[in-house]
């Protein structure tokens, strides 16, 4: 009976293995056609608008001629 599990088991194994084996050296497939733009996020929102409310403190700070 152990005799009978231990073959059982490697070729359970074996099977597993050749099975998976088209997986795993498969190619990836075709990326397709040109992705679509890619929208603004918040991000950039923010990055400008910290920009301007920088240049506005530095504008704001800067010694006036008379």
């Amino acid at each position: 009976m152990n005799f009978v599990k231990k073959v059982l088991s490697v070729i359970i194994f074996l099977l597993l293995v050749v099975c998976a084996t088209p997986d795993v050296f498969g190619q990836p497939g075709n990326p397709g056609g040109d992705p679509d733009k890619v929208p603004i996020t918040g991000l950039e929102y923010l990055l400008v608008s910290g920009g301007i409310l920088g240049g506005y403190k530095l504008f704001k700070k800067r010694p006036r001629k008379e």
